[in-house]
């Protein structure tokens, strides 16, 4: 005779059943009518790519929004892929390494609303198997599951990335591919899945400077070959100068922290930015950028501390370590807005299981503020009425949240005894 269910796990059955036909309805909303205003450009880059185009606009002035590469907006305007912000009519600019145009070439020969439905259904399985990775690799009973899989479905960053029509549920998925082969034995295999993500986003490179301070060399080695070898591709296939134009023009738009008026950076330089100029305008730019890198420094070098000794460590440790990265990532990177924020599905794994686990009100409370901080409030944190002032302090609630976590992170490590 079979046991009975828990009704702790059906009740959370109920409600994560009614959260995905949630999520599910609105992403064909989105296939239907949405912008999906990042996938637009990947969209176009690929067509242009096709044609022997540049897709990339380095003389684009972020703070305006004005495209100047006029075969770009001409592509656009056929393929319907402009969008509006008031009088401003235009696509975003192509952000990503080279390679990143190569997997949505495919989606070229598809019709521009047809290829916006193909790449949200290919997202939304994207999304399943990472959450499906992740909870293998961090152990994750029934009751964990579906409460992590609540949290993720009422998540702000996830709607956000899915309305955006993202690339991040594909390096979400190749990074929990990465976590899930690296704790069940599989370096290689993990290690090739850090490298395609790497090359399509070059941040995950983190967590292969991760992989030799825990000197798991296989995993190391494989990730740097792949990136290598995706990278040369992107080269021989979308050309040499488009990689130069990327690594000297477009990159260093996104090296530094936020503008005056502009508040959708959450990593700590961003804060520091928009926090420093709101509340002492007087002071330059560059001042509080510097005073952001140090910062972003000193997190790092921190986590280099708590992370000592080099070397192997117990397979209990690994993930919860591999979480830690994970937002020390979001922390220090020099641009980090709200649809990254998909990328706290690991830490979020490792803290809902600790917190169901110990039964720590304490815990309890600050994961739950940083849920709200994070997941529960919408785009008012970028209101411009907080740009000056006291208020802009009440514009750094994102980066308080990936703050909470981080210092939550470090109560999941435990004692670093090396493997045996």
């Amino acid at each position: 005779m079979r046991g009975r269910v828990p009704v702790a796990v059906l009740a959370l059955a109920l409600v994560v059943a009614g959260l995905a036909a949630r999520f599910a309805v609105r992403t064909l909303q989105t296939a239907r009518h949405g912008d999906a205003r990042d996938f637009a450009i990947l969209y176009t880059g690929a067509h242009l790519f096709r044609h022997g185009a540049s897709f990339y606009e380095p003389d684009m002035v972020n703070s305006e929004g004005v495209n100047r590469n006029a075969a770009l907006v001409a592509e656009a305007r056929r393929l319907g892929t402009l969008h509006a912000h008031d009088s401003l009519v235009h696509i975003h600019q192509f952000s990503y390494p080279p390679f990143a145009v190569l997997p949505f070439v495919p989606f070229s020969a598809l019709g521009w609303r047809h290829a916006v439905g193909a790449w949200l259904a290919l997202s939304a399985a994207l999304l399943v198997a990472a959450f499906a990775w992740i909870a293998r690799a961090a152990g994750l009973g029934a009751v964990a599951a579906l409460t992590l899989a609540a949290i993720f479905l009422t998540w702000e960053p996830l709607e956000n990335s899915m309305g955006l029509g993202q690339i991040n549920q594909l390096v979400l998925a190749l990074l929990a591919l990465f976590v899930w082969a690296l704790a069940s034995g599989r370096a290689a295999l993990g290690g090739a899945a850090l490298g395609v993500a790497t090359a399509l986003r070059v941040h995950p490179a983190l967590f292969i400077g991760w992989l030799a301070w825990r000197g798991k060399w296989r995993a190391f080695g494989v990730a740097c070959l792949t990136a290598v070898a995706c990278t040369a591709l992107a080269a021989a296939t979308v050309g040499w100068a488009a990689t130069a134009e990327y690594v000297t023009r477009v990159a260093p738009q996104y090296g530094y922290g936020t503008v005056p008026g502009q508040l959708g950076n959450l990593s700590l330089t961003g804060w520091i930015v928009a926090t420093g100029h709101g509340l002492v305008p007087s002071l330059p730019l560059g001042a509080w950028r510097a005073a952001g890198a140090v910062a972003s420094l000193a997190v790092l070098a921190g986590a280099v501390i708590v992370l000592r000794p080099p070397g192997p460590v117990a397979p209990a440790r690994l993930v919860p370590e591999l979480g830690l990265v994970a937002l020390v990532l979001l922390l220090i990177a020099p641009n980090t807005t709200i649809n990254h924020l998909v990328f706290t599905l690991l830490p979020l794994a490792v803290l809902v299981d600790a917190t169901l686990r110990d039964g720590s009100l304490g815990r309890a409370a600050w994961l739950a503020l940083a849920l709200v901080l994070i997941g529960a409030v919408d785009d008012y944190y970028q209101h411009p009425g907080l740009t000056a002032g006291p208020a802009v302090l009440l514009a750094g609630i994102k980066t308080y949240g990936l703050a909470i976590l981080a210092a939550l992170a470090l109560t999941t490590l435990g004692r670093p005894v090396e493997a045996t």
